[in-house]
C-alpha cells in the first residue's frame, strides 16, 4: 500500500479515537480526555497537513506515476496549473476540504484565552467536527487517492494527461481554493448549531458567529470568482447561467446569509432559539448538497459536474442508477438524510424545552413593524430565496435555458429590495413616512410594469432600485461618527454590504434585460461597421500552427493544434478605444482525425458604463481562396462594473466588520479585565481591613 494511502486510513482512525475521547470527556469530565482529543487534533492536522504537502510535491515534480497526479497536470505545466491540478479532481479537492476543517478546529484548540462556551457545549463541537471529517475521510480512501497510474495511461500519456484547458487561467487557479476553504470553515458553525440544540447554551453563538463571517466572506468571493470565470471564459456572454452547480453552490450562501441575520438578533436579544441554529445546520446540510451535485454527474446536465449524463433516461431512474453505481454519491446522500434526522428529533427535543410564552411574545401588534420584525422576515425571505433556487436546481435537471428563470427571480429580488428599503429607513423616517415611501415605491415599479411590456422589469425596477441606493448612501452617511471610528466602522459595514447587494442588483438587471446583441460581418482591412456609438473594424487576420497568444499547455503528442486570430479595433467617434485579438484554437486528433474546438479567447473591453463582449465566430473565403472577411458577435452589456463591484464591496463590507467586531471585542476585554482587577483589589482592601 502507498505511504499516503497509509496515512489515510490512520487519519480515519485518529478521528475515531477523538470521537471516543471525546465522548468520555463529556460523560466522565475528566481533563485527561479533554487532554487525549485535544492530542488528536495536532495529530490529525499534522498528519493532514503532511498528507497534502505530500501531494503538492508529487505535482510539483509531475510524479504521474500516480494516477491522480496524472489525470490532473503534466510535466510540461507552469508551476501555477501544478498548484491548481491539486484539486482540479475529486479526490484532491475532498482533501483540501478536509484540511480546511481541521485548522481552524486546531486554531481553536491551542488558543490559550478560555472562550465563553461551556464544557459541554465545546465537546459537543469537538464530536461533531470529529464525526464530519471520519465521513469524509471514509469517502477518501474510497477514491484511493495514491493509486499508481495504468500503464496503457502511462503509453497513451507519458508526461500527463494534463489539466483540462478551461481550467488554465488564473481564476481557476484561486477560486476552487476559496470555495472549498469557506466550506471547511462553516463546518464550525454546524457543529455549534447542533451542539446549542443540545445544550441549549446561549454562549454559543460568540463561537458560531465569527467563523460564520469568515466563511461568508469566503464563499462570496468564491461565487464572484466563479462568475467572473464563467464570463471571461467560457465565451456565452453571461456569468450566471442557473447551471445545476451555479445555482446548488447559491444554496448556502443564501440560508448562511439569513444565518448571520438570525445570530445577531440571538445575540442582541435571545430571539429565534430554535431558528438560529437550524439555518446553522442547514447552511452546511446545503454545501453537503452542492457537493452531491457536483458529483453526481450522472444526473445532472451541467458542464461543471465530473460525468455526463444521459438525458435519454428518466431522471429519478438515472438517481437510482447513480446511487447503486456509485459508492461516494450514496454515502454523501445518507450523510444529508442523518442530519436531517437527527436536526429534527433535537428541534422537538429543544422545543419542548422552551417555554411557549418566549416563542409568542415577539408578534404583538405594536412591533409589527420593529427590528425584530424586519429581521425575521428578512430571515424567512432567505429561506424561501432559498427554496426557490432549489426547485430551480430541481428543474434543471435536464438542463435548462436561463432565460426562463431571469424574469421570474428578478421579480423575487426586488421584493427583497423592497424589504431591505423598510430595514434601513424605518427607524430615521418614521413608520407613517416609510410606509408612504414603500407604498408610492410600490405602485410606480407596478406601473412601469404595467405600461412598458417591452421592458416591464426594468420600468418595475428603476423605482425600488433608486429608492434603496439612496437609503443605503443615507444610511452608510448617517453611522459615520469621527468620535467613535471602530464603532462607525462596524456599522458603516453593515449598511456597506447592503449597498453592495444593491448595486449587484442594478448589475444584474441591467445585463440581463439590457443586453444589445449583434452579429457582424467586417472585411478584412475595410470598412468598419457601426453598432451604437461604435466602430467595430477588422485589421489583421492569421492562421498559424500550434497554440499561440495564450498560455494553454496541452497533449503535443497525440494532437495537431491550430490558432486562428483576427484583431478588431473599436473606435467611439473619432477615438479608438482599443484593439483586441480574438483567438480560435482548434485541436485535430492524429489518431482518429476528429477536430475539436479547444478554446475559444473572447475579449472584453470595458467602459464604466457598459461593456464590449467580442466573440469570434468564423472566416470567409474569397474566390481566390484568401481569407477576406470574418464574422464577429458582439454584445454590449451595461452596467457590468456595477455587479463586479458589488461583489468586492460586500466582501470589503464583511472585512471590515470582522475586523471591527475583533477590535470591539478586544476593548471590551480589555474593560471586563480592568473591571475584574478593581474589583479584587477593593475585596482585598476589605479583607485588610477587617482583619486589623
Amino acid at each position: 500500500m502507498p505511504v499516503g494511502n497509509l496515512l489515510i486510513y490512520l487519519t480515519f482512525i485518529f478521528t475515531i479515537v477523538g470521537i471516543i475521547t471525546s465522548f468520555l470527556r463529556l460523560k466522565t469530565k475528566e481533563d485527561r480526555f479533554l487532554m487525549y482529543s485535544r492530542i488528536v487534533t495536532v495529530l490529525l492536522f499534522t498528519t493532514i497537513s503532511f498528507i497534502l504537502v505530500f501531494l503538492y510535491i508529487l505535482f510539483f515534480t509531475a510524479d504521474v506515476n500516480f494516477d491522480y497526479v496524472w489525470r490532473y497536470t503534466s510535466v510540461t505545466h507552469p508551476f501555477h496549473y501544478k498548484f491548481a491540478g491539486v484539486i482540479a479532481g475529486l479526490a484532491g479537492s475532498l482533501l483540501f476540504w478536509i484540511w480546511a476543517i481541521i485548522t481552524p478546529w486546531f486554531y481553536e484548540e491551542i488558543r490559550i484565552i478560555k472562550r465563553s462556551v461551556n464544557n459541554d457545549t465545546r465537546d459537543w463541537i469537538r464530536i461533531f467536527v470529529f464525526i464530519v471529517m471520519a465521513i469524509l475521510i471514509f469517502i477518501l480512501i474510497l477514491y484511493d487517492l495514491f493509486k499508481p497510474t495504468a500503464a496503457n495511461l502511462l503509453n497513451l500519456y507519458p508526461n500527463g494527461q494534463g489539466l483540462n484547458p478551461l481550467l488554465q487561467t488564473e481564476l481557476m487557479v484561486i477560486h476552487p481554493f476559496i470555495v472549498f476553504l469557506s466550506y471547511g470553515i462553516l463546518v464550525l458553525p454546524f457543529a455549534a448549531s447542533i451542539a446549542n440544540l443540545i445544550t441549549g447554551d446561549k454562549n454559543w453563538i460568540s463561537y458560531s458567529l465569527k467563523w460564520s463571517r469568515v466563511g461568508w466572506l469566503l464563499l462570496t468571493l468564491g461565487i464572484g470568482l466563479g462568475a467572473l470565470w464563467a464570463y471571461i471564459v467560457l465565451g456565452w456572454g453571461g456569468y450566471w447561467g442557473w447551471d445545476p452547480v451555479e445555482t446548488s453552490s447559491l444554496l448556502p450562501w443564501i440560508i448562511l446569509t439569513g444565518f448571520l441575520h438570525a445570530q445577531l438578533m440571538f445575540k442582541r436579544k435571545n430571539d429565534y432559539k430554535i431558528l438560529t441554529p437550524v439555518l446553522g445546520v442547514f447552511s452546511f446540510i446545503l454545501i453537503i448538497f452542492a457537493t452531491f451535485v457536483t458529483r453526481a454527474g450522472g444526473l445532472w446536465v451541467s458542464v461543471h459536474t465530473f460525468g455526463e449524463a444521459n438525458v435519454q433516461i428518466d431522471p429519478l431512474q438515472r438517481f437510482i442508477n447513480l446511487l447503486g453505481e456509485n459508492q461516494t454519491v450514496l454515502i454523501y446522500m445518507l450523510f444529508i438524510i442523518s442530519i436531517l434526522l437527527i436536526t429534527s428529533f433535537l428541534i422537538i427535543y429543544r422545543y419542548s424545552k422552551i417555554k411557549k410564552s418566549s416563542i409568542e411574545q415577539y408578534f404583538t401588534i405594536s412591533e409589527l413593524i420593529s427590528d425584530d420584525i424586519l429581521m425575521l422576515f428578512s430571515v424567512f425571505l432567505f429561506i424561501i430565496t432559498t427554496i426557490i433556487t432549489f426547485l430551480i436546481l430541481i428543474m434543471s435537471v435536464n438542463g435548462i435555458d436561463p432565460r426562463n428563470f431571469d424574469l421570474k427571480v428578478g421579480v423575487f429580488i426586488l421584493i427583497l429590495v423592497l424589504v431591505l428599503i423598510f430595514c434601513m429607513l424605518w427607524r430615521y423616517t418614521g413608520r407613517k413616512l416609510i410606509t408612504i415611501i414603500g407604498i408610492c415605491t410600490l405602485i410606480a415599479s407596478v406601473i412601469g410594469f404595467i405600461f412598458f411590456k417591452d421592458s416591464s422589469i426594468i420600468a418595475a425596477s428603476i423605482p425600488i432600485l433608486v429608492v434603496a441606493l439612496i437609503g443605503s448612501v443615507y444610511k452608510i452617511i448617517r453611522s459615520f461618527n469621527r468620535r467613535k471610528i471602530r464603532r462607525s466602522i462596524n456599522l458603516v459595514s453593515a449598511h456597506l454590504i447592503h449597498f453592495s447587494i444593491i448595486l449587484i442588483v442594478l448589475g444584474y438587471v441591467g445585463s440581463n434585460f439590457l443586453v444589445e446583441e449583434h452579429d457582424v460581418s467586417l472585411n478584412i482591412i475595410g470598412d468598419g461597421e457601426d453598432i451604437n456609438k461604435y466602430t467595430f473594424y477588422a485589421t489583421d487576420f492569421g492562421q498559424v500552427e500550434g497554440i499561440n497568444f495564450v498560455e494553454i499547455d496541452v497533449d503535443q503528442i497525440n494532437y495537431f493544434y491550430q490558432t486562428e486570430y483576427v484583431d478588431i479595433k473599436i473606435s467611439e467617434g473619432n477615438n479608438v478605444i482599443g484593439t483586441e485579438r480574438l483567438i480560435v484554437i482548434m485541436s485535430t486528433s492524429l489518431i482518429n482525425g476528429e477536430n475539436k474546438l479547444l478554446r475559444n479567447e473572447i475579449k472584453v473591453l470595458g467602459t464604466l458604463s457598459e461593456d464590449i463582449y467580442l466573440t469570434y465566430k468564423q472566416a470567409h473565403k474569397d474566390n481566390e481562396g484568401n481569407i477576406d472577411r470574418v464574422d464577429v458577435n458582439v454584445k454590449i452589456i451595461p452596467l457590468m462594473k456595477l455587479l463586479w463591484f458589488g461583489i468586492w464591496f460586500m466582501a470589503i463590507g464583511m472585512i471590515l466588520r470582522i475586523a471591527s467586531e475583533n477590535k470591539l471585542s478586544d476593548k471590551t476585554k480589555e474593560l471586563d479585565e480592568k473591571k475584574i482587577k478593581s474589583e479584587k483589589y477593593y475585596k482585598d482592601m476589605v479583607e485588610k481591613e477587617l482583619e486589623k
